[in-house]
């Protein structure tokens, strides 16, 4: 056939595609930043930052919270794919429970953006 064999087309246009999405899924983070582990820990752990252990049970912390959930229970819930809901009730728990009296975050500027993606990383080594 010619050059514009559409079905020729259609397998390069399909390959193509393919390479596309595996590349989306392997080299492009699902956030604009993948979170720095690290900071997160320090962010939660903090009473001065964060302040997640005022509210939360997190591991190998001295007397955490127990008024809001468990946080290494609550993670096991959550896949990869529930990222930005992660960071959403970081962001503004109101979203999901407008009755919460957990503080928006990122809504009130307690925590930047980038903070909220380094807390994100850190919840997510949680999961067992």
């Amino acid at each position: 056939m010619g050059i514009f064999d559409p079905i020729d087309l259609k397998g390069k246009l399909t390959l193509w595609a393919g390479a596309v999405a595996f590349l989306m899924i392997t080299v492009i983070p699902a956030s604009s930043s993948a979170g720095n582990v690290e900071q997160g820990e320090k962010i939660a752990t903090t009473r001065k930052l964060g302040n997640c252990v005022a509210c939360h049970y997190l591991p190998n912390v001295e007397s955490p919270g127990d008024i809001g959930p468990n946080l290494v229970e609550a993670m096991q819930e959550y896949t990869m794919a529930d990222r930005d809901d992660v960071a959403q009730w970081i962001r503004d728990a109101r979203e999901f429970n407008p009755g919460t009296i957990m503080p928006p975050f990122g809504t009130n500027k307690i925590l930047t953006p980038e903070q909220i993606d380094d807390l994100v990383a850190y919840l997510y080594t949680l999961k067992k």
